[in-house]
Parts: C-alpha cells; sequence; structure tokens
C-alpha cells in the first residue's frame, strides 16, 4: 500500500465550526499583578527580518540571521463584562456574569452573544452581579473577562466583531477580580498584555483548499503508470477481512479550513503605525488581500494558519521553550528597508 504521510491525530478532518478559533486550556502565570493571558488579532501577511540570533544554545547564537516573520494586526478590545466560574466534577460551571452594554453597542454585541433583551436599549446588571461574585470568591476557579473585537478599526472591511471570553490570570483571586473590575467599560490594548520578545501560542483556522484528491490531501505515493485504471488513487484499501474499508485507509475529502494551533512564536515587535516615532511595516501598495495596516501590530516569527483576514487568537505559551528572552536586535524588514546600519 502507498505510504500515507498525513497525521492520523486529526480526525474527522471537516470543516471547521467557526472561523473564530480559541483557545481550551491557558496556562497557569506564577506573577505578581494579573495579567489576561490571551489576545485576538487578524492575520495581515509576511516580511523578512535580518536580526542577531539571541537565543541560548542556537549553532548560530551571537550572529546575524534572517527570519521569516508574520503581520498580525490586533486593535484594541472593548471589555463588556465579567464571568466567573466554580470548579466541578463535571468542569468549570459559571456562577454568574455581569455585563454592561451601552445603546450605542447593542447592534454591533447583541446579535453575536444572542441574548435576548426586548425593547431594552441597554444591558446593565453589574450592581447585581459583581457583589454575588465577591461574595462567592472562596468558590471561584477561574474568573474571565467578556470583550468584543474592533475590526472596524483594522485594514478590513469587516463590521461584525467577534464575542470572546479571555481567562485573567496571576496573583491570587481577590486581585484578579479588582482588576476585572477596573477593565470593565475600557479598551484593552495588546500593549497591555504581551511584551516583544515573549513566546506566544498562536491558533487559527487553516486555509480552505475545498474537496481534494487523496494524493493531495494525505500525500500518498502515485502509482506505476500502467497500474490499474488510474494513477492518482490509493493502491489497496485493505485486506478482505474485515469486509470494510478501515478509517485509517487515506480517502478523498475536505482539504483545509481546519483548527490548527501553532506554538512558541516569538514575537519580534509590537507597534502602533500611527505614531511618528514608531515602525510601520506596510509595504508600498498595502500587503497583498489585506491592505494597509491602521492600528496596533505584532511581528511573529514563522509562519501561522489561515490566509490573510483570518481571526487568530494568541495567548501565553503553555509549553516553553524558552523561560524569558528580551526585544530583539533587529536591523532589517523587507518591508521598510534598514533600520540601522
Amino acid at each position: 500500500m502507498p505510504r500515507r504521510h498525513g497525521s492520523l491525530q486529526f480526525r474527522p478532518r471537516k470543516r471547521a465550526r467557526t472561523q473564530k478559533a480559541t483557545f481550551r486550556s491557558y496556562p497557569e502565570l506564577e506573577i505578581e499583578n494579573p495579567k489576561l493571558v490571551a489576545f485576538p488579532g487578524y492575520k495581515v501577511g509576511m516580511v523578512h527580518v535580518y536580526m542577531k540570533e539571541d537565543r541560548p544554545g542556537k549553532l548560530l547564537q551571537g550572529q546575524y540571521i534572517t527570519l521569516a516573520s508574520t503581520v498580525v494586526e490586533s486593535p484594541p478590545i472593548n471589555v463588556v463584562g465579567v464571568r466567573a466560574y466554580r470548579g466541578t466534577p463535571y468542569g468549570l460551571k459559571p456562577i454568574t456574569t455581569a455585563l454592561r452594554i451601552v445603546k450605542e453597542e447593542k447592534n454591533k454585541v447583541i446579535p453575536r452573544i444572542r441574548l435576548t433583551m426586548g425593547k431594552k436599549n441597554s444591558i446593565d446588571n453589574l450592581d447585581k452581579a459583581l457583589p454575588k461574585i465577591e461574595d462567592n470568591l472562596s468558590e471561584v476557579e477561574e474568573i474571565r473577562i467578556l470583550a468584543y473585537t474592533r475590526p472596524d478599526l483594522a485594514g478590513i472591511h469587516k463590521k461584525k466583531p467577534e464575542f470572546l471570553e479571555i481567562p485573567v490570570k496571576g496573583a491570587d483571586m481577590a486581585e484578579r477580580f479588582a482588576y476585572v473590575k477596573s477593565l470593565v467599560g475600557k479598551q484593552v490594548s495588546i500593549f497591555d498584555v504581551f511584551k516583544t520578545g515573549q513566546l506566544v501560542d498562536v491558533t487559527a483556522v487553516t486555509k480552505g483548499h475545498g474537496w481534494q484528491g487523496v494524493v493531495r490531501r494525505f500525500g500518498v505515493e502515485l502509482l506505476r503508470h500502467k497500474a490499474g485504471k488510474g494513477r492518482w488513487r490509493v493502491g489497496s484499501l485493505g485486506s478482505r477481512h474485515p469486509p470494510y474499508v478501515t478509517w485509517r485507509v487515506p480517502r478523498a475529502g475536505q482539504t483545509g479550513y481546519h483548527k490548527r494551533t501553532e506554538y512558541n512564536k516569538r514575537i519580534l515587535l509590537i507597534a502602533d503605525p500611527t505614531k511618528e516615532d514608531s515602525i510601520d511595516v506596510t509595504p508600498k501598495g498595502g500587503f497583498k488581500n489585506y491592505g494597509v495596516l491602521r492600528t496596533h501590530y505584532v511581528l511573529l516569527s514563522g509562519s501561522i494558519p489561515g490566509p490573510a483576514k483570518r481571526f487568530v487568537m494568541m495567548r501565553d505559551p503553555i509549553r516553553p521553550t524558552y523561560d524569558e528572552l528580551p526585544a530583539p536586535e533587529i536591523t532589517y524588514i523587507s518591508s521598510v528597508g534598514w533600520l540601522k546600519k
């Protein structure tokens, strides 16, 4: 039987349920002050960077290397609520949800979170919900903010935001609760969550390729040119018994548009292109299939899943390969030119 190159870990290989890819687990941070552990963005495109290799243990440490990098535009998010969870034998269960959504946000946010408001123009139950969380603080195992993205501030032509839950980690639960209370009704930028040089994990829905044959989908070898009735197919579907085709045999089907996670992408740069003293990595004419950067962006090492304009989620690394890395020494970015000579 021709060799199959596709992994059996990713089953079933069907289309993702939604483009809003999120994480199912988050790392526990041993830090003094509470902080958000994830932040959303939109994939822009790729550039290459000329920088000094400063990762310990690398063969070229201290020398200059060229690194492929991905630009992710990350406009600020608006925090509209808090949700607290208690731990049970069946997983996390919500204690209550505190929301404050004003009239201007109703048409933008409410349809995305599927709330039944009737004729109300706004939601505000902070006075009832926050004291309930505070009274049950000993039972709270995880606390998260409720926020929505601002794609209208980015370079993509999109109106509907994504509604997200983002956990808060670090310090003790009382400090986390005080921190999330202070965030409700405010904007949070990526500068408040990540710093240059650190590692992040990235999840997104990959580029879709529709229905593809078994050679394109699993990378099996082409049969010899005299083999039966075709070359672009599997040579054998298996033995006579069991009398059915097992799930391990590569078959044609949906290719791409799957949720995938990339681990330990280093943040090479966080910048605001609207400021004069900041670096704008937008090439002349804008990025292909995206356009011009209009707000905060992140430069990540390597590639990430998905095409341009795809929603991506970044979090603190759950299995980091380095404890802490400094801000890299970048001398050249392909879309900008030499930063220093």
